[in-house]
């Protein structure tokens, strides 16, 4: 059970589709990282609200394990693209990626419609 609420976000209009939905997982190595991990991850969830092309946006923080996972719906892979390759993702990324101890990134074709769960999303990346 987390002990933070899933955070959430969806846009006021949703584009018509499918889109793809993004489920990442990432597992820090120190918990005297959390709470600046926990910042940044803030700071992208706030850069997803202002992305063309982003759907929803959920934020799972478990920060007693040092486990994240966000599920993200979007209307196309340039969207993804163009989202990872701006900031603050972009810096964030490369300046965590040394400190986890995993990560992982699946994603699938969403569901016209239906915004995406934490849970559904990961059961269905699985």
């Amino acid at each position: 059970m987390p002990v933070i609420p899933d955070l959430p976000w969806t846009a006021r209009e949703i584009a018509d589709g499918p889109g793809v939905v993004y489920v990442t997982h990432l597992h820090l190595r120190r918990l005297r990282d959390v709470p600046a991990f926990f910042r940044a991850s803030l700071a992208i969830r706030r850069q997803t609200m202002r992305s063309p092309g982003a759907r929803s946006l959920l934020l799972r923080a478990q920060p007693l394990a040092r486990r994240f996972t966000t599920v993200s719906w979007w209307d196309d892979e340039a969207a993804v693209r163009a989202f990872v390759r701006a900031d603050p993702h972009r810096s964030a990324m490369r300046r965590w990626g040394p400190e986890m101890v995993s990560f992982s990134n699946r994603s699938f074709p969403g569901e016209p419609g239906t915004v995406p769960t934490v849970d559904g999303a990961v059961a269905r990346a699985a």
